[in-house]
């Protein structure tokens, strides 16, 4: 019997992504009817940011299957208030992203912010992510071999607690030495870097990226060093990015 009733999913490569048809794949292992609301293009890095400044619209692709030219939580949104508001998903699934979001990423990621815009509406949520160390032959088995088993996993012991960020590492499944709960710790994003250029009408633009030292990140608990050691990396996230520690010492102490 498959866990899910319902699966909602989507993605921050795009409608036509390879990761989605794999993720495709995952979710029909798991549920009863899936629907696919996914980017119309590339929307990688957005993070859980929505289309305020623009419509959005919307393209057909097949039965229960649908492209939206927003973000990854404009799909997640758009899906609930058009389609979904009345029988809504068991889960929200995010992926499967061309590349792994980990340490800072994961602030940046939009299939992360996928499924934390799901967490803002009480629906829980699994972000999905393939490592890789050649971007020209990526190779999605890991994931499409054991995700749907983890997420299985994941729900007979947390039904409904959280939204997670998962992250299979480039790896032959049968040398994947199994699973570890990670935490998100920063370091990897060392300084901005700007490349600068001139179009075809000599107006200026410049290209941003990140000078990156994931090799400095040596916490044991790391998604980061989880994926070095050939696991994969199950993080929990919550959508608050408020620190309750210092907020309840800072109340108890009455400053303010």
């Amino acid at each position: 019997m498959k866990p899910f009733q319902r699966i909602l999913l989507t993605n921050d490569d795009g409608i036509d992504a390879p990761g989605l048809k794999v993720a495709e794949a995952i979710a029909a292992e798991l549920a009863e009817e899936v629907w696919v609301v996914a980017p119309e293009h590339d929307q990688s890095g957005v993070g859980q940011s929505i289309s305020l400044h623009s419509p959005l619209r919307v393209y057909h692709h097949g039965e229960r299957r649908y492209a939206v030219s927003g973000t990854p939580a404009d799909c997640v949104l758009f899906a609930m208030a058009e389609w979904l508001e009345e029988t809504p998903p068991d889960l929200v699934l995010s992926g499967v992203n061309c590349g792994a979001n980990l340490s800072d990423s994961v602030m940046y990621s939009g299939t992360v912010g996928a499924v934390l815009a799901a967490a803002h509406l009480g629906l829980p949520g699994v972000a999905l992510s393939q490592a890789f160390l050649d971007r020209d032959a990526i190779d999605y088995t890991p994931v499409s071999e054991l995700a749907a088993e983890l997420i299985r996993q994941l729900w007979e012991r947390h039904a409904g607690d959280c939204c997670w960020n998962i992250n299979f590492p480039d790896l032959p499944p049968a040398e994947i030495k199994g699973n570890r709960i990670t935490r998100q710790v920063p370091g990897s994003i060392r300084r901005a870097r700007l490349m600068a250029g001139r179009d075809g009408r000599n107006l200026s633009y410049h290209w941003l990226s990140f000078e990156r030292d994931p090799d400095s990140i040596d916490h044991p608990q790391s998604d980061v060093v989880a994926l070095r050691d050939g696991r994969v990396s199950v993080m929990p996230l919550r959508p608050s990015r408020c620190d309750d520690d210092l907020a309840d010492a800072l109340w108890e102490k009455g400053e303010w």
